[in-house]
């Protein structure tokens, strides 16, 4: 089954999403910041596809996405950012860091499994 990456500095948040995807079987590695998830994807080289939050402690989602894309190894990993920001500025801002899908929280169940189905599928 593919790995997942969830990057959110709210625990609660991590368990939620966990939860979501669980009826897939997808393996799950959490982080807790940027800093965190870019030493998790380094012990972990076989994660599918990230799932981070933008506003986080020690390096935001943002930074963390700009240094994934940075590193050839990761260019193609997709990356959902998942976040309570709904500015269009914001959404640029991860686009433009190299984000492929920019969700706002609370965002329904159903469509975060669809988007990371989706995703992983078009990755194959």
């Amino acid at each position: 089954m593919d790995k997942i990456l969830i990057v959110d500095d709210s625990s609660t948040v991590r368990k939620l999403l966990i939860h979501t995807l669980k009826p897939k079987n997808y393996r799950i590695v959490e982080a807790c910041d940027g800093f965190d998830a870019l030493e998790k994807l380094a012990m972990h080289p076989d994660i599918k596809l990230i799932i981070s939050d933008l506003n986080m402690p020690n390096m935001d989602g943002i930074e963390f996405i700009s240094n994934i894309r940075n590193d050839p190894q990761y260019k193609d990993l997709p990356i959902i950012m998942l976040t309570t920001e709904n500015s269009q500025d914001n959404r640029k801002l991860a686009f433009d860091a190299g984000a492929n899908l920019y969700l706002v929280k609370p965002s329904p169940a159903h469509i975060i499994l669809f988007k990371v189905q989706s995703l992983l599928e078009a990755d194959k």
